[in-house]
This record gives structure tokens, C-alpha cells and sequence, in this order.
């Protein structure tokens, strides 16, 4: 496997103009998508309160628009950068920030009328 480096290839200060312009409306598309997301899903989880419940079809709806978003937004940068995706990049839609240590708790709840694992 070649090394993928974590800088690009072809610094912005040489972008043509137009070439700014494709990589700034990837980069808002992909804002646009994570705001409509966190719309969507509405605000993390907090300790003592009640868990939302959503929507499965906008979710998805909203997942597959940000991955969609992200794909652009790398498609771009390789395009106009010469800077390939790192295989070891995290995708938008991984971001596990809503998930603490206490949250492990939830892991092994037992389903009704079945035993725990533990």
C-alpha cells in the first residue's frame, strides 16, 4: 500500500479560481449536510433525560446525504489538490462523540424475558 500523505500535493495558494470555487462548494455542501443532520436528530443525548425518538426513514435520509457530501468534498480535493482520501480518515457519519464511558452500561441490557449475558 503507498503512503498516503496528510497534506496535499498541490498547495491552495496555486488553485485557479475556479478550482477555489468547486473545493468551497464541496466543503459548504458537506457543512449543509451536517447541519441538516443534526437537525434531524436534534441534540446528544444527556444524562437524566429522556432519549428522542426519530424518524428512521429522515435519518437515513440524512446519513446518506452527508456521505454523499463527504464523497464530493474528497472527490474534490483529489481532483484539484492531488490529495487521495487517507484509508485511515474517519467518515463523517462515524463521529462517535455522542457516546461516553457511561454508555457502556446499555451495552448488555438484558431483552424482556431474556436473561442477562453477564
Amino acid at each position: 500500500m503507498d503512503n498516503v500523505s496528510i497534506t496535499p500535493a498541490k498547495p491552495e495558494s496555486e488553485l485557479t479560481e475556479q478550482e477555489r470555487v468547486k473545493l468551497e462548494t464541496a466543503h459548504r455542501r458537506l457543512r449543509e449536510a451536517v447541519r441538516a443532520y443534526e437537525k434531524v436528530v436534534g441534540r446528544p443525548p444527556e444524562t437524566g433525560q429522556a432519549v428522542p425518538v426519530h424518524d428512521l426513514d429522515k435519518v437515513s435520509a440524512a446519513q446518506a446525504d452527508v456521505e454523499a457530501a463527504e464523497r464530493e468534498l474528497w472527490q474534490v480535493r483529489e481532483e484539484v489538490l492531488g490529495w487521495p482520501r487517507p484509508p485511515w480518515a474517519v467518515r463523517a457519519t462515524h463521529v462517535s462523540d455522542w457516546f461516553s464511558t457511561e454508555d457502556t452500561a446499555y451495552d448488555d441490557v438484558p431483552e424482556a424475558g431474556q436473561p442477562s449475558r453477564r
